[in-house]
């Protein structure tokens, strides 16, 4: 084993005097009886090719630790590095720290961990500098591409959006799909959102800064097929047709579908696809959704059969993002038949007609495969195969593996990705993003992306807290994984 999440195991060790596993230890080695400082007296070298990484580090350190940051420089550390762009290494000592990494993100979550692991120094009023253990690490992601995928419900405050991109970053995410639940403020289109729509472009313009800065991409989504409503299903409410019944024409009866026999959905699609993409700095990618649809009922659509409508629509959207230079993404389900055997136990979602086109489809859309089985839910025992992934991986898709809460699935499922050849991870949060399920989402996530066993510990805590500081939080509701302690207006109906 040569990989840790830099440094989600470590902290632990550290706050509680937890043991590095084996494993662990390979890659990472500490004294906990000897802690060195780590402010103005000390100097970091970087050696990294990028000269912006060195400047970055300054920049930070400067940002976090005010007049007792650490002085920054680049040059030769002799460290030897992993294989791969975002491998890095680090050693604290009483000569002071190196850092040595091949690109500036590699150099980001080296000075991530350094961060994660620094206390304050002791036997003050207030922080007069911080301390390091010395120490040495060595470490390398398990997949490349790490992304975090959350909604934005009318729920939900633009500053949890932020703590959530902020947090993903810290905890070594590179990407986050983020899916408005009719919340984008779309200027083209603005019967598409609720009224009270709190994603407007200038609120995408500062979040997707923030996340270059970071360290993490964000990547639009629209629901392209499935979920038109912009609402969950239990609710029964549509983002759109609620409050302006007049497009009820783009929409399937009931709503949930796009109405796919419609020209006229094609070409609203388009024009929202275009506007969120330019909004979030041309990314290269762009999910389309496309889960948990019904079949169509419309007048229209049931004169062509299910499975060519699908895929006319699909293959239509596909091109259309690869002519913006990006990449399509898509969920997986609506491609599989249901009753096919080969997918007993595992998420299925479509139709014989629907699982029939995938042959079709153009090969350059990324399947995001969702399976939110823990292994102890097999009867066979530890689950190590996820058969729907190696098939899109063999029909010739880039293939991304996507958990939920199953966290002990997390590990199991990275290694299969990395087995197959196949794309990355992604952790989906949908309406969870709160509390400890969130904690569960994120550390797990964390380990499994980085290729460490998954591991629950108080290191969430710390860098959440550290999110609070870089985002300087003065109010109570941006502060913990949950908005209250106890329901508003408990103490007065108690």
């Amino acid at each position: 084993m040569n990989r840790m999440i830099g440094l989600v195991a470590a902290v632990a060790a550290l706050q509680m005097s937890v043991c590095l596993t084996a494993e662990a230890a390979q890659t990472f080695s500490w004294d906990k009886n000897n802690w060195v400082a780590f402010d103005d007296t000390v100097t970091a070298t970087v050696e990294c090719p990028d000269p912006a990484a060195a400047e970055w580090v300054k920049t930070h350190f400067a940002e976090w630790y005010g007049a007792h940051a650490p002085n920054v420089t680049g040059g030769t550390t002799g460290l030897a590095l992993q294989a791969g762009d975002e491998a890095y290494a680090a050693e604290v000592n009483a000569d002071g720290v190196k850092i040595h990494a091949r690109t500036l993100a590699g150099a980001r979550w080296a000075t991530y961990t350094l961060r994660q692991i620094a206390i304050a120094k002791r036997g003050t009023f207030k922080t007069e500098g911080m301390l390091l253990p010395t120490m040495k690490i060595s470490d390398a992601p398990h997949l490349p591409f790490r992304a975090i995928h959350f909604c934005w419900f009318p729920e939900v405050r633009p500053q949890q959006i932020e703590r959530a991109i902020r947090l993903a970053a810290l905890m070594k995410f590179n990407y986050a799909i983020i899916e408005p639940w009719g919340m984008y403020k779309s200027e083209k289109h603005p019967w598409w959102p609720w009224p009270q729509a709190n994603m407007t472009k200038a609120e995408v313009s500062r979040l997707v800064a923030i996340g270059k800065d970071i360290g993490i991409t964000l990547i639009p989504q629209i629901n392209c097929y499935g979920h038109a409503s912009s609402s969950r299903g239990c609710t029964i409410k549509h983002s759109a047709l609620d409050i302006h019944p007049e497009y009820e024409p783009l929409f399937e009866p009931g709503g949930w579908n796009w109405c796919l026999s419609n020209p006229e959905t094609q070409r609203v699609l388009r024009e929202l696809i275009a506007e969120m993409h330019e909004n979030f700095g041309n990314p290269p990618y762009f999910h389309i959704g496309c889960d948990e649809a019904e079949r169509q009922s419309c007048p229209e659509c049931v004169k062509t059969p299910n499975g060519e409508l699908v895929l006319k629509h699909i293959t239509g959207l596909a091109e259309f993002v690869k002519s913006r230079g990006a990449r399509a993404m898509m969920w997986h389900d609506m491609l599989l038949d249901r009753a096919d055997f080969r997918w007993k136990g595992f998420t299925v979602c479509g139709n014989k007609e629907t699982g029939a086109i995938l042959d079709k489809l153009p090969k350059d859309i990324i399947i995001c495969d969702w399976q939110y089985q823990d292994t102890a839910q097999h009867e066979k025992g530890a689950l190590t195969d996820w058969p729907t992934m190696t098939y899109f991986k063999e029909q010739g898709f880039s293939v991304a593996c996507c958990p939920w809460m199953n966290d002990k699935s997390m590990k199991p499922m990275a290694d299969h990705i990395v087995k197959i050849g196949g794309f990355g991870f992604i952790e989906t949060t949908w309406h969870h993003l709160r509390g400890s399920e969130w904690q569960k989402m994120y550390m797990g996530a964390a380990y499994a992306a980085w290729g460490s066993p998954v591991s629950h510990d108080v290191s969430f805590q710390r860098s959440l807290r550290l999110v609070g500081q870089d985002m300087k939080v003065t109010d109570y509701l941006d502060t913990g994984f949950l908005n209250y302690q106890v329901s508003p207006g408990w103490w007065v109906n108690n």
